[in-house]
């Protein structure tokens, strides 16, 4: 390969990769939509969460995209390791969807197509048929690119090394799979690595034993990008990565104890070698997918096994309200009543690790805080907009008048759910400047917070079973922190008086006395609705 084809061929890799990446980045935004809203439907089976995965990555063209923000989804808390299984089967297989459609050597229209989805994006006004333009002008790139490529390695049929060296892969496939490993290891995507195969086969440069070897090591090489990006996160999402790349070299493995048949069945399936090497890239991740999904839960003990630590799970969102419930108004209020039991879980997790934060002086967990923040906002809303929905069918009057108290019961949690925003804000803002509090204000502020805790328990177990008794404990406590927090201030005074506390750990620590006194006046505030309706929630 001259020097000149050497120029070219790295141009073609250069527009291929381009339009890849212009496609991707065009129907990623409507992929992740879908991604997102079928994300809770698919969390418990792994077999939905492998077709959501296959077609969200066949649209945005990338496993190494999917797989990476399935690494996301597990760090942050919103996937469980176990529920990103299925996610990862379905992304390789989504990512043969690239070499599938260079199998139909649709090079010769390659300007036609850059040219359509260039006029799309320039001519039209709105963002959706803009983004298909861009995102059509991306698929032409990748035909342009192949076409680039397939011309620049068409003089490799003159070198005897380049010959030899094929010959070797298809001889030795343990060879070609290491070369591709490394090589997609490098550029980090197996969709590259596969149309330079196709693009070699084009030509007649490869046979398919050797062709099929090199997209095996392609499949473990991409799962580079998973890994890189499981570095430093928590252990769901390092589960992911590690999972991502077991699953593909398990089934390398297995595949070459029947290189042979395999590549005997593949050659059947197709005249055309381009189309072969599609297809053995395709079905090879079909077979592993279904091979894997019946013992998915064997292998995810096994990575479990190799990959130690705990899980950590944040809500995401709605978990009990379904449109289609609706039709039955007495499961619809209630689904509604145990969404709302589900967003005061979600509060009190958050309470919780408030809790810790202060009582450790620690800033680690404000990442999750803010995370279920998030799912305490979307759950409110799911709740606010779905309680307008049943209202307008026809309700008893006692589901009536419980869908209007877990309305109002919700929003009372959800302003609770801000105060601790609030508070745990406030920590980090003590420790980001070097402020500590005295023995006495962290004694007082460890009693001013288990009354608290007590008072969110009993609530809770006042949503399940209303009793005169609990509510009168509630009212006690809601007067006790009232107290308190004028007995706590005073003392802070004293001490800033006699010199002992200074001035910038007092703003805080009154500011702290101020926010736990306010969720209790909220928590009070549910219990004086639920005296209200008590028929109605029991």
């Amino acid at each position: 390969m001259g020097i000149q084809n050497l120029f070219i061929f790295i141009g073609g890799i250069a527009l291929f990769i381009y339009g890849i990446t212009i496609t991707s980045q065009s129907f990623e935004t409507f992929a992740f939509g879908g991604f997102r809203k079928f994300l809770d439907k698919v969390t418990s089976k792994p077999l939905y969460g492998l077709i959501l995965g296959a077609v969200f990555t066949s649209i945005i063209q990338s496993s190494s995209a999917t797989t990476v923000m399935v690494v996301s989804l597990a760090n942050s808390g919103v996937l469980s390791f176990y529920n990103t299984l299925g996610i990862i089967f379905g992304a390789n297989i989504g990512t043969t969807m690239t070499a599938q459609i260079i199998a139909f050597n649709l090079t010769r229209y390659a300007l036609i197509i850059f040219a359509i989805g260039f006029l799309l994006s320039m001519l039209f006004r709105k963002e959706t048929l803009r983004e298909l333009g861009r995102g059509i002008m991306g698929f032409g790139l990748i035909f342009i690119g192949m076409q680039f490529m397939e011309q620049a390695v068409a003089p490799l049929r003159q070198s005897q090394f380049f010959m030899d060296l094929f010959v070797k892969m298809s001889k030795k496939p343990l060879l070609g799979v290491l070369v591709s490993l490394i090589f997609t290891g490098i550029e980090q995507s197996s969709s590259v690595t596969v149309g330079i195969i196709q693009a070699l086969g084009a030509q007649g440069l490869l046979d398919l034993r050797a062709a099929f070897a090199l997209v095996l090591g392609a499949n473990i090489g991409t799962t580079v990008t998973a890994l890189l990006a499981s570095i430093g996160t928590n252990t769901q999402a390092r589960r992911a990565a590690v999972s991502h790349l077991l699953f593909n070299v398990i089934g390398t493995v297995i595949f070459l104890f029947i290189f042979t048949p395999y590549v005997n069945f593949i050659s059947r399936t197709s005249k055309d070698l381009v189309r072969q090497i599609a297809n053995a890239h395709t079905l090879f991740n079909v077979f592993c997918a279904f091979l894997f999904l019946p013992f998915v839960k064997q292998y995810a003990c096994l990575v479990e096994k190799l990959v130690k630590g705990e899980e950590m799970v944040i809500e995401s969102g709605p978990k009990y309200l379904d449109e289609r419930v609706l039709k039955m108004p007495s499961f619809a209020v209630d689904a509604l009543y145990k969404e709302t039991l589900h967003l005061f879980e979600v509060a009190k997790k958050n309470f919780d690790s408030v809790s810790l934060m202060m009582r450790e002086d620690n800033t680690k967990l404000g990442k999750n805080i803010n995370l279920r923040e998030t799912a305490i906002n979307e759950i409110n809303k799911a709740i606010q907009t779905y309680a307008p929905k049943l209202t307008s069918i026809e309700l008893t009057e006692a589901d009536s008048k419980k869908v209007n108290l877990l309305v109002n019961v919700s929003s009372q949690i959800e302003r609770i759910g801000d105060i601790l925003k609030g508070l745990s804000e406030l920590q980090v803002e003590k420790l980001s400047a070097g402020v500590k509090f005295t023995n006495f204000a962290t004694s007082d502020l460890g009693k001013m917070l288990d009354l608290v805790r007590e008072e969110i328990e009993i609530v809770m177990e006042l949503m399940k079973d209303f009793s005169i008794e609990k509510f009168n404990r509630v009212e006690e406590i809601e007067k006790r922190i009232d107290e308190m927090e004028i007995e706590l201030r005073d003392a802070h005074v004293q001490r800033l008086v006699s010199g002992v506390c200074l001035p910038e750990a007092g703003i805080i620590y009154v500011d702290m006395l101020s926010d736990l006194e306010r969720i209790s006046d909220h928590l009070y505030k549910i219990v004086r609705l639920l005296r209200e309706h008590a028929p109605a929630i029991t």
